[in-house]
């Protein structure tokens, strides 16, 4: 209770105790650094300038000519080490993707994800050159505001039919690109080998020498790249979720998946009860996929496409913290092949929408009721009545916390009167643009107002274009009324809410693309993916044959550039623990092992029940990490491996009948 009290005196005072950041980024040399505010949601104990800082960092667009005038803010974040004596090497955490950020929506799922690293030091997030809210040099600011409606609300896609129905480029994505190209952002600087130029820059910029680096996905391919081309200042390595730079990725989209698939018939076939229960799996496996291609497959009346076959797969990789859905795959995989009824699908997907129940108080009980006496029995219930009591009781204070922390921000850093406004302009909406035409042209000029003279002049001719009556006589008060400061707050709001509408368009249709068409597909064929999609144990082509055509085809608008080296294994002796898991339908667990062809200094672990990025499946992987970042010497043991071995399979009632039978 009291460092609740504390957590709230600290959050309400008037300027948080900046002590530690002023003198960490003082600390800092060469590019520049400006603090921002941080973007929610934030973690219910966080405070802005105490426990965590934000901004940005300056970097060359072009390290190699870093003096052409060219630049790219990186926007970074500091989440703050628990101890008040932090070891001097942060973990810097590299997101995956490529393209898409985390400090737009995802602060507080990174602090519950490194929770276990900030308890000896602090953890550095950034979003990548061309990635979430470090995109504003790749933005095609124009072309946004002229399909704001389409790609703000509608959701814009790269294809477009041509004349005879067949699916082409979008002229729209062609335009993009024309015109981030015509602004003077040179496209062929947004590569992996710059940005892991990037990595030293930002934190000899904001204040540290030395810094071990976890990467998840994309992040191991930037971490595997920053070894080979800035390896100074790394002390140890993670990577966890693994696509090595040589691997053809665009050609191999279904191994991830093919692998999990035969991982667990394997699994199946080497427990004596899921054996006897559901024999020959894998031969099934490929029956129910054909008879579903075919058309031939039945459930509740409907049928049921091959693509709900492998969803089985694809959603326990989706499943963080949710209990695994290992055991039942078996069982719903046999019921869809019998063709009667399926009480195990419908369990998991209907009763469960595909997350395993928590343990509750009547599972606990149960466990123990031939373990107590009446007295202790009568004891657990109370103590489980109070638990469920704090649960609720914690969520209310998330809640709490997240309104106040928002009240705060708009009224310390916007002022009131930008508030009144935007909650004016809200209200006025639905009243005065009542036609799809008003709503398109008021999003329109609303997104305009990212660019351009930020005057009270252009804010009143804004809602006179589009508003009326009383909402328009407010408005007009209230702008009035505004100080330079409070006017420059509504367009710095404005062009943060559209940023945030159009963010899923930049970093999937512009960011991811820079990178794949650039550097990857370079080196992959369609044929090529064809080919090894052919040789899976699993007909899943129905599940990427799609998007294995769509990169090809989109990345027509992007120009190709050959890198030298990139292809090539690397070759490092700092120390690394390389991760791969058995969920992962993204990155085959084979490449984490793969990975370390070249590395004279690694761990090799395979993690049976987590999915891609085992970090936010299993409590252990932050546990064994945080151990092995403490001392990059040690040798870790396979605790975490035996921990998440595969659990028992679940055996269906109607088994047992049909034995009976």
């Amino acid at each position: 209770m009291e460092e609740i009290f504390a957590m709230l005196l600290a959050l309400t005072a008037p300027e948080p105790d900046g002590a530690y950041f002023d003198a960490r980024l003082a600390q800092g040399e060469g590019a520049p650094v400006e603090v921002t505010n941080c973007l929610g949601p934030l973690a219910t104990p966080e405070i802005v300038g105490e426990t965590i800082i934000c901004g940005t960092v300056t970097v060359p667009e072009d390290h190699d000519d870093p003096d052409n005038g060219q630049t790219v803010d990186l926007a970074f974040a500091i989440l703050r080490a628990e101890t008040s004596y932090p070891a001097d090497d942060p973990l810097v955490y590299l997101h995956g993707g490529p393209g898409i950020g985390n400090l737009d929506h995802g602060l507080s799922f990174m602090a519950e994800a490194f929770a276990p690293f900030r308890a000896t030091r602090d953890v550095i997030i950034f979003d990548q050159r061309a990635a979430g809210i470090s995109s504003a040099s790749v933005s095609c600011y124009d072309e946004i505001t002229a399909n704001i409606a389409d790609v703000a609300v509608e959701g814009a896609m790269p294809f477009e039919a041509d004349e005879n129905g067949n699916p082409v480029v979008a002229q729209f994505l062609r335009d993009c690109i024309a015109e981030i190209g015509a602004g003077g952002t040179d496209l062929t600087a947004y590569n992996t080998r710059q940005n892991a130029l990037d990595v030293p820059t930002i934190l000899t910029a904001i204040g540290y020498d030395a810094w071990n680096l976890y990467g998840i996905s994309y992040g191991t391919k930037l971490t595997l790249e920053t070894m080979r081309v800035a390896p100074e200042g790394i002390r140890s390595v993670v990577i966890d979720g693994v696509a090595p730079p040589w691997v053809r990725l665009y050609e191999t989209l279904a191994l991830p998946l093919a692998e999990s698939m035969e991982r667990l018939v394997q699994d199946c076939a080497a427990e004596p009860a899921c054996d006897a229960a559901y024999p020959d799996l894998g031969t099934v496996l490929t029956d129910v996929i054909a008879r579903s291609t075919a058309g031939d497959i039945m459930f509740d009346g409907e049928q049921v496409p091959p693509q709900v076959v492998i969803s089985f797969f694809i959603e326990r990789n989706n499943r963080h913290h949710l209990g695994s859905l290992t055991p039942y795959i078996p069982a719903m995989i046999y019921e869809l092949s019998r063709g009667e009824d399926g009480p195990t699908i419908d369990m998991v997907v209907n009763d469960w929408n595909w997350s395993v129940p928590p343990t509750d108080a009547v599972a606990v009980m149960a466990a123990r009721k031939d373990d107590l006496t009446e007295q202790q029995a009568q004891l657990l219930r109370l103590a489980l009545g109070d638990a469920e009591i704090i649960g609720k009781a914690t969520d209310a204070l998330g809640i709490a916390v997240a309104d106040l922390r928002r009240q705060l921000h708009r009224d310390r850093a916007l002022g009131p009167m930008p508030g009144l406004f935007d909650a004016e302009l809200s209200a006025a909406l639905p009243e005065t643009v009542t036609t799809s035409d008003a709503a398109r042209a008021a999003l329109q000029d609303y997104a305009a107002l990212r660019l351009g003279a930020r005057t009270r002049d252009r804010l009143s001719d804004f809602v006179q274009t589009h508003f009326e009556g009383p909402h328009l006589s407010r408005l007009l008060s209230l702008l009035e009324a505004m100080t330079e400061d409070e006017i420059a707050a509504v367009f710095d709001y404005a062009a943060t809410t559209v940023r945030s509408r159009t963010l899923d368009f930049q970093e999937n249709w512009i960011d991811l693309l820079l990178y794949a068409c650039q550097e990857d597909v370079p080196y992959n064929t369609y044929d090529g993916y064809q080919k090894v999609t052919a040789e899976q144990p699993y007909d899943v082509s129905s599940y990427f044959n799609d998007a294995g055509m769509g990169v090809f085809m989109v990345c027509e608008a992007f120009e190709n550039v050959e890198r030298d080296n990139w292809h090539e294994v690397v070759e490092s002796d700092i120390p690394t623990v390389s991760i791969g898991s058995g969920w992962d339908t993204q990155t085959a667990a084979s490449w984490a092992e793969e990975a370390t062809r070249g590395l004279t200094n690694a761990q090799h672990f395979f993690i049976a029940e987590a999915g891609h990025g085992a970090l936010a499946y299993a409590d252990c992987v932050g546990d064994m990490t945080a151990a092995f970042f403490n001392d990059p010497t040690r040798v870790l043991d396979d605790s975490c491996v035996k921990a998440t071995a595969v659990p028992p399979f679940y055996i269906a009632p109607w088994v047992e009948e049909t034995d009976a039978n």
